[in-house]
């Protein structure tokens, strides 16, 4: 007896190569959804960032004199006093630190806030700190490529600068003495403090201003 051909019948052969070309669609879906979700993320502690720095800006009008300078507090009496309008307050996750912070998609906001006394006159020290535990490189370059010169008020980089620090080091990026904050790379300035470290801040420090 003669048994009929089925024409619809594929190899083996067809058949992994369909399945890897499922799998090479899928690995590239993923990629996509990764990237985009990154800078998802990334846009959102970007808005969380400068709208601490505008609250900052309105903030420091007032007499601060009496501000609560335990560090371990910080990012609950910035919530508190107007400091910062938004922060979802938790504990810092960097491996030996033990203090609140403001968590972000990417990681943390930790507002670091003082006064000292010099001749009878007060002056404040405030630093952001913008620490990112996912993807710390990168997040680091995609954060500083964003045009902060124009985006933080001229009056705070009269005595202001921005640095990255990690558990590898610090750097800085950018000195007062004027607002147009331009890295020719970033990815340069990034690499050598952020690349394989376990967290990278990003530190906005706006320091001895007089009240």
């Amino acid at each position: 007896m003669k048994h009929k051909n089925n024409e619809y019948g594929r190899s083996m052969v067809e058949m992994l190569g369909v399945l890897s070309i499922i799998g090479l669609l899928s690995v590239g879906g993923l990629f996509g959804f990764s990237k985009g979700m990154h800078m998802y993320q990334l846009s959102k502690t970007i808005e969380l960032a400068a709208q601490a720095i505008r609250d900052f800006s309105l903030f420091e009008k007032q007499d601060a004199r009496g501000y609560s300078t335990n560090t371990k507090d910080m990012a609950e009496n910035a919530l508190k006093t107007g400091l910062m309008s938004e922060c979802d307050v938790q504990s810092s996750k960097i491996a030996g630190e033990n203090y609140g912070v403001c968590r972000t998609p990417l990681g943390e906001i930790y507002p670091k806030f003082f006064v000292t006394k010099q001749n009878d006159v007060y002056y404040y020290t405030y630093m952001l700190f913008i620490t990112f535990l996912k993807a710390p490189h990168q997040s680091c370059v995609d954060f500083l490529s964003r045009n902060w010169g124009a985006s933080v008020p001229k009056k705070l980089w009269k005595k202001g600068r921005i640095w990255i620090v990690s558990n590898k080091g610090e750097a800085n990026v950018y000195y007062h003495g004027g607002f147009d904050f331009k890295v020719s790379s970033a990815n340069d300035v990034c690499r050598p403090i952020c690349e394989n470290a376990s967290y990278c801040s990003v530190v906005f420090d706006f320091s001895l201003n007089k009240f």
